[in-house]
Parts: C-alpha cells; sequence; structure tokens
C-alpha cells in the first residue's frame, strides 16, 4: 500500500472584497463628499445613472468613478 501523506495546505488568502454594483444616495453622497442636493442635481444633469429597484433610488458606482475620469 502506498504511504499516503496528508497534503499540508497553505491558508488561503482572504477573498477580494466585493464592491456594490449601485449604492442608495446617503452612500453617494459620502463617497463623493457633496450634499443631497448635489447629487439630485448631477442625476438630473444625466451625470448620475439611477436604477430604481422598488422604492429605492440606487446609482451605479460606474457613473460615480465616471465623475473623477478627466474628459
Amino acid at each position: 500500500m502506498p504511504n499516503v501523506e496528508a497534503k499540508i495546505s497553505r491558508p488561503e488568502s482572504p477573498p477580494a472584497p466585493l464592491e456594490p454594483l449601485a449604492v442608495r444616495i446617503p452612500i453617494a453622497m459620502q463617497l463623493i463628499g457633496v450634499r443631497r442636493s448635489t447629487v439630485y442635481a448631477l442625476i438630473k444633469a444625466g451625470k448620475l445613472q439611477t436604477v430604481k429597484l422598488g422604492r429605492a433610488t440606487l446609482i451605479t458606482m460606474s457613473s460615480l468613478r465616471g465623475l473623477t475620469e478627466a474628459d
């Protein structure tokens, strides 16, 4: 019978934290450092993309990132 050794496994690195696809308005306010009225103005101007999920209005992370990208 062959010698069976238990494999010693290295501890796995923790998985990368998941990033949300969209956030609620108060979180978006914190992320970009502006007031609620500014967030709504950016939505109205088409600079932030929103998604309705039930009664919640979510702002996509890609549109938040787009605010900081150079044109």
